[in-house]
């Protein structure tokens, strides 16, 4: 499983989701990048999801979550994610 979130730098709710995801996927041992809107890749999945709001949360290249989760909704996303 490859989760993916796109964070800019600017963006103090994406510090805040940025800690959050990498504490939930070092606890489920998932596979975690972080991807800058500002930069080339950021840029392209914005244009193909059609996104205008971050932080957003993709697993395997499909968008599960856009916002700041708690902890326990990051580590339920996951779980859902990793029994379907």
């Amino acid at each position: 499983m490859k989760v993916q979130l796109l964070v800019a730098d600017w963006s103090p709710a994406c510090g805040r989701a940025q800690q959050i995801w990498q504490r939930v996927a070092q606890e489920r041992q998932v596979e975690l990048s972080v991807v800058d809107v500002d930069q080339p890749e950021g840029q392209t999945l914005m244009k193909h999801l059609q996104l205008k709001t971050i932080p957003a949360v993709l697993i395997d290249g499909r968008l599960v979550a856009i916002g700041v989760q708690s902890r326990e909704a990051a580590q339920a996303i996951i779980d859902t994610a990793q029994a379907s």
